[in-house]
């Protein structure tokens, strides 16, 4: 793992080397020592932080050593306090942490006796010579020849020819209409195309036909359904707790209709994210606002360590320790491709991350718990109701403060309030983000979602990690990365709970914050072709993937970050693309240079997600139900609800008309995944899943034949096709247009009839449903 970290790190010394360069010898010493320094050492020793008073993140401080003397004695390893320390004496350093490889003391051996060169100027762990940090400005377009510019579409092409130009690889040829019609259709609506659809597609002669659809599908109310599950696969959203009991949670699902209504809206994604972190006070009176506060609660939750548990015990605050860190977590690693939960035993061991910046994370979430909170519908009554809450809360607290004189009076004023509350239609509920509070008289927690807010938890710096160990009190901010941006946020002495979100918010979507712009723009480039820009979608730090073609990338998260911040505007710039049309084929010269097609030079194929399978054998039955929105649907019987539920999958009728929605409405349990759906690789519910396995198994041949589900589907199938068609061959062809888009071959015309005449309609159909043509796109 060590070796690999260095290869990772020796990017950053190359760039930081090549401004004056050293003899070969040396150069080749120092861009090995330099990332080892950097990864194991310059977190605790540099200019900010000089543990023992040693700094080894520049030569200034290399001469300069420490508390104990000299750091070095170059051309003398074994005299070398340094090399004493990392090779076993005491107190063997890195402290607290495993030692340097053998591979690693003797690569700073061998550098310290070539006299420790270092490049002038340079100075290892600056925040910025990562390339995700790295401000954001945009590339301009690679020029091409002639011949390459009569196949690029749009920008997009001209970066990754000069890529192929690079590599000595070439396009793919373009995809035939059938295959494109079927793979747009299920990319960004996750269904197959009607006959009727694909006929119209592929009879338009329209120069702009294909633009034309993708037009019409991005404006499909399937669209936000579809890319919805994408977002709550990254946020581990679930209908249910998780933990020992995990009970249901029967109020999550309007944030996932949020997701779907803010992505069929096109709602632009810097107002996205501060809905999500902060949109109960930067837009309190709208239904979006608090609804999107469903993402602080989207993970799983301890009701034991919660609801039973009083803050007071060491486990009721572990508990509460842990529900910050996934609420940290979760915020940092979607919307920044962060890892800071490296961060909360020690500083993070690669990153420039320390112990004080995710303290600081939990400090803005301190005040927040998960729980259900109620909402109005219309503004007009969410303001009316804001006021008398407000009024409310004065009152109660001049009642506390009053003498028995004026307490009539207030009562009067209370039981009036009271009333006019009572005549305000019933609220609506979300289980999302929902303000702790504390009464600051009786010295008692409570929960509320006034204008005055809740009053923080006081968060300190854990030695280890450890809720008994408490250190310094942690101060509201965000990780130490953007150089341009303050990591430590100011606030009033009296700030509201709000604040402190209200401030992370805005650093999110600075448009100094390169790192939430490249994020998104590769999060969206992965869903649609099989593999992102970056192939580790949450981790953009040292131990994440590097860009496979890092100027498309900024050229894509400037573009989106410069424009409108529309995200149907970057699915249809990739979508038109020359990149995205290719066809799936192979070549073996262009394999033997990229086998794992990482530079573009043909289609990914991909195989249907559990939730598109789903779906897509619902429409081919003529069971599926396309009412948006609302509670999701249960696949299960709840046996023993009120106190460990019973999730029967085995009980479930599969002709229950309500479970005949879209698979994104489904009622998601954490401890008990739905046992269809997980075999065929549905994301973990408990898991902030950036991109799921794709596996091929018998077991998912065995489920799509003989599951319940598929068995009752297959039947439904076969009527809708009896009642369609009135010949078997006719049947047979309706089968594979509804399917897989196309008619069959005389070939496959003859061996599937044989078999429907001699196994029946039904069986068929599930021959049809296990064809690979049915589960890949080309």
């Amino acid at each position: 793992m060590q070796s690999s970290v260095r290869n990772r790190l020796i990017a950053i010394t190359t760039l930081l080397t090549a401004v004056v360069p050293l003899p070969g010898q040396a150069a080749d010493l120092f861009q090995q020592v330099a990332p080892i320094l950097d990864a194991r050492c310059v977190h605790c020793h540099n200019v900010e932080r000089t543990k023992g008073k040693l700094a080894l993140d520049s030569a200034a401080g290399l001469r300069a050593g420490g508390r104990k003397g000299a750091a070095i004695v170059p051309g003398s390893p074994e005299k070398s306090r340094l090399f004493q320390l990392i090779r076993g004496a005491k107190p063997q350093m890195p402290r607290g942490d495993d030692p340097l490889s053998a591979e690693q003391v003797a690569v700073i051996g061998r550098w310290i006796s070539d006299g420790a060169p270092w490049p002038e100027g340079v100075r290892l762990g600056q925040k910025e010579t990562w390339w995700s940090v790295v401000p954001l400005e945009q590339p301009t377009v690679p020029r091409l020849s002639a011949e390459e510019s009569a196949v690029t579409i749009t920008p997009i092409d001209a970066f990754v020819i000069a890529r192929h130009r690079e590599k000595k690889l070439s396009f793919a040829a373009p995809a035939d209409r059938l295959t494109l019609v079927r793979r747009i259709y299920f990319d960004l609506l996750g269904l197959p195309p009607t006959p009727a659809e694909v006929a119209e597609f592929l009879s338009d002669d329209n120069d702009q036909a294909y633009e034309k659809l993708v037009d019409r599908l991005l404006a499909s109310p399937a669209y936000g359904e579809r890319w919805a599950r994408h977002w709550l696969d990254v946020v581990h959203y679930a209908d249910s707790h998780g933990y020992d009991k995990d009970k249901p949670r029967p109020n999550a699902w309007p944030y996932r209709d949020y997701v779907i209504r803010a992505l069929n809206v096109d709602k632009p994604y810097a107002r996205f994210v501060q809905e999500q972190v902060a949109g109960d006070v930067l837009y309190p009176s709208t239904v979006d606002g608090i609804v999107a506060t469903g993402f602080i609660a989207a993970g799983p939750w301890d009701f034991i360590g919660h609801a039973e548990v009083p803050e007071s015990k060491i486990d009721g605050q572990i508990a509460r320790h842990l529900d910050r860190d996934d609420m940290v977590a979760t915020t940092l690693n979607t919307f920044v491709s962060t890892t800071v939960q490296c961060a909360q035993c020690h500083d993070h061991k690669f990153d420039p991350i320390t112990q004080e910046d995710y303290y600081g994370l939990q400090a803005v979430f301190a005040a927040l718990d998960r729980a259900d909170r109620p909402y109005d519908l219309d503004p007009k009554i969410a303001q009316k109701r804001a006021r008398l809450l407000s009024h409310k809360r004065d009152l109660l607290r001049h009642k506390a403060q009053a003498t028995n004189d004026g307490s009539e009076k207030l009562e009067q004023g209370l039981a009036e309030i009271n009333a006019a509350l009572q005549q305000l239609p019933e609220p609506q509920v979300v289980y999302g983000g929902t303000i702790h509070g504390m009464d600051l008289k009786k010295k008692r927690a409570f929960s509320g979602t006034g204008a005055r807010g809740g009053i923080p938890r006081p968060i300190h710096v854990l030695a280890r990690g450890d809720v008994l160990v408490p250190g310094k009190p942690a101060v509201p901010g965000t990780v130490r990365l953007i150089s341009s941006l303050p990591s430590r946020f100011e606030l009033l002495d009296d700030h509201l709970e709000g604040d402190r979100r209200k401030a992370l918010a805005a650093w999110l979507v600075s448009p100094q914050n390169a790192l939430t712009w490249r994020s998104i723009v590769n999060r969206i480039w992965q869903y649609h072709m099989g593999r992102g820009l970056v192939d580790s979608p949450s981790d953009f730090g040292r131990m994440g993937r590097q860009p496979s073609h890092p100027l498309l990338l900024d050229w894509l998260a400037a573009e989106f970050r410069d424009s409108e911040q529309s995200i149907k505007a970057l699915h249809r710039l990739i979508l038109l693309s020359a990149v995205y049309r290719q066809s799936t084929v192979g070549d073996p010269a262009h394999a033997k240079i990229d086998g794992s097609n990482e530079f573009l030079w043909r289609m990914n194929r991909r195989r249907l997600e559990a939730e598109s399978v789903r779906d897509a054998v619902l429409a081919a039955s003529g069971k599926l139900d396309a009412r948006l929105g609302g509670p999701g649907f249960q696949t299960f019987v709840i046996e023993n609800p009120q106190h460990s539920p019973h999730y029967q999958y085995h009980k479930h009728d599969p002709d229950d008309p309500k479970s005949h929605r879209r698979s994104v409405y489904r009622f998601i349990v954490r401890s008990q995944v739905d046992p269809f759906m997980e075999t065929l690789d549905c994301a973990d519910p408990s898991l902030m899943v950036d991109k799921r396995s794709e596996t091929i198994s018998a077991v998912q041949a065995l489920a799509l034949l003989n599951d319940r589900f598929m068995l009752r589907m297959c039947e439904h199938f076969a009527v809708r096709l009896e009642t369609l068609a009135d010949s078997l061959a006719e049947r047979i062809e309706l089968a594979y247009q509804l399917t897989i888009g196309r008619t069959p071959s005389d070939e496959e015309r003859e061996v599937i009839l044989e078999y429907a005449a001699k196994h029946g309609l039904a069986n068929t159909c599930r021959v049809i449903f296990n064809l690979n043509q049915f589960l890949f796109v080309d």
